[in-house]
């Protein structure tokens, strides 16, 4: 297991650790967000929908529970699922997503709050938490098969 922890003091230098991440993807993964309210994990994943080669604008799933991504300049990546497990509290809910549906080679799924749920079977391919002292700064750590 490895790890790599990042200072941002800006939200687009977030977005460019999240395009770093991008680099490593192929498609198949699947990425926890762990983050406090206002963290920065949508911002996050703006990022890296963005360096995957996706021009879709990235909303926080808070609301709408899970948003697709379409990707057409990638090799390998169709698409990205982005879901908010933060609202859920029983393992039935997260069954009505489906999301073993979304489970293929050609996705990569991140999803904010994944241990709301500790239900969810899935080990993660890459772990990013980050955590935040005021408005700006932002310490970030990717933890590689956490």
């Amino acid at each position: 297991m490895t790890h790599t922890t990042y200072r941002t003091n800006a939200p687009e230098e977030t977005q460019a650790i999240a395009a770093e991440l991008a680099q490593h993807l192929v498609g198949g993964e699947f990425i926890a967000l762990i983050g406090d309210l206002g963290a920065g994990k949508t911002t996050f994943t703006q990022g890296l929908v963005a360096a995957i080669g996706s021009t879709a604008r990235v909303k926080s799933p808070t609301f709408t529970v899970m948003n697709e991504y379409a990707v057409s300049s990638h090799p390998t990546i169709r698409r990205v699922v982005h879901c908010d497990f933060y609202r859920f509290t029983k393992a039935e809910e997260l069954g009505a997503l489906e999301l073993d549906e979304y489970r293929r080679l050609d996705t990569v799924i991140v999803a904010e709050w994944p241990d709301a749920l500790p239900m969810v079977a899935w080990e993660p391919t890459y772990t990013v938490t980050i955590s935040h002292k005021d408005e700006h700064s932002r310490t970030i750590t990717i933890e590689e098969g956490v």
